[in-house]
């Protein structure tokens, strides 16, 4: 536990010097970002905006991982941390309630046009959590030799390089595009460090032994105890989401301040054709709350994996993947990407209360969304006959049980 307590004291240490400093570091960063926006390059607007919008683009590699990697709790936990990574981050938006510097100096033209709070940066968060998790769940032979795997050292460093300097780009990037201060940078970072640390360290080598244990042939799948535990701790997260929530409505923010931040939306932001209110859903506490419930889909996950009383036998999908023909494989991609697109229209519906949009889009999305990867992905594969022995949760038949253990038996001897 000494890693937790020095991890801790740390966090906390930060914190209060954001507190102290906090209008320092505010004043430093309007001076930084202006000398950017005035003085920039040809093409470093564009550079800028590649390293800012790659953050939409790395959660895919999940999505392949899941597909033809023999790790697939591993994706499908990396792609869990990502969401818990943005719930987190909206969760501690709505307690700092800070504006994103465009809003407040007059001065500062925005590249992107985001309406929630700025404080800790969402970019920077999401961007650690993907890139420093991501050899972390799998590929974890990039920090420590594996029994199986081992690197060169020079790979190590070239991915070390990479990612490190990929999220302080990402980072650097949203300062020079006027969607937050270095303070917001840097508190996203630490905050970030701090979960993926905890994580890594307490909690993932044990979730993985649990669902890979309880997911062997003749075991019962994940306990009751454990759904209930994690719908607990849902419920909670829900309650005090809701509770910041209301405070920023009706004491934190007043409506003329958030009136003038939504003017400067409108007035800075090209093709922006609404004048937001407070009221407005995907706006300042608004969006951030839905963004909350992502948190969902830890239960749907747990829940879902109850229900598809399946298995999951990792070393064996890797031999008979490669067997299989390549339409085979694009079919299981078709699979995956048409439950996937089930979930966009979700997001075309316009919903005129924060309530409204949080649970009748954000929580179904989640909830579906981890009930089609865990219980009707495999079921779609298995009834078109698409299934490969150790795939996540495949199902399998009395006869089929029987065989797999009789398999393992020889195998063993």
């Amino acid at each position: 536990m000494k890693l937790f307590f020095i991890a801790t004291i740390a966090l906390l240490s930060y914190i209060a010097i954001d507190l102290v400093f906090n209008q320092n570091m505010w004043d430093a960063n309007t001076t930084l970002t202006l000398y950017l926006q005035q003085n920039q390059f040809d093409g470093e607007k564009e550079m800028f905006l590649v390293f800012s919008y790659s953050l939409y683009v790395l959660p895919s590699i999940a999505g392949i991982a899941f597909l033809i990697l023999d790790n697939k709790l591993g994706a499908l936990l990396y792609g869990g941390m990502i969401l818990f990574s943005v719930a987190s981050n909206s969760l501690l938006k709505n307690i700092y309630h800070q504006a994103r510097p465009f809003f407040i100096v007059e001065e500062i033209e925005p590249y992107e046009c985001n309406k929630e709070f700025g404080k800790p940066s969402g970019h920077a968060m999401t961007s650690q959590a993907m890139c420093f998790l991501l050899p972390s769940i799998l590929f974890p032979a990039i920090w420590k030799d594996q029994s199986n795997c081992k690197y060169p050292l020079h790979l190590r460093l070239l991915v070390i390089f990479i990612i490190t300097f990929w999220t302080f780009m990402t980072g650097f990037s949203r300062v020079f595009m006027g969607v937050h201060s270095f303070g917001q940078i840097i508190l996203g970072w630490v905050y970030q460090a701090y979960i993926s640390i905890i994580y890594m360290q307490y909690l993932h080598d044990k979730i993985v032994n649990y669902l890979k244990e309880c997911l062997q042939v003749g075991q019962q799948g994940v306990s009751i105890k454990v759904i209930s535990v994690i719908g607990f701790i849902v419920f909670i997260w829900t309650c005090i989401s809701i509770l910041f929530l209301e405070l920023n409505r009706n004491i934190f923010i007043s409506t003329s301040e958030a009136t003038l931040w939504m003017e400067a939306v409108y007035e800075k932001c090209d093709n922006q054709t609404t004048l937001y209110t407070i009221d407005s859903p995907s706006v300042l506490q608004n969006i951030c709350f839905s963004m909350c419930l992502y948190i969902w889909f830890m239960l749907s996950f747990v829940f879902g994996i109850k229900l598809s009383k399946g298995i999951y036998l990792e070393n064996e999908f890797k031999q008979h993947y490669k067997q299989i023909s390549y339409w085979k494989k694009t079919q299981r991609i078709l699979v995956l990407i048409i439950l996937i697109s089930l979930l966009i229209p979700f997001y075309f519906i316009k919903f005129d209360a924060v309530y409204a949009q949080a649970f009748g889009q954000v929580v179904p999305v989640s909830i579906l969304g981890g009930l089609f990867i865990t219980v009707v992905y495999q079921k779609l594969l298995n009834y078109l006959k698409l299934s490969i022995p150790g795939d996540f949760l495949q199902i399998i038949t009395n006869q089929s049980s029987d065989g797999i253990i009789i398999e393992r038996q020889v195998k063993k001897s």
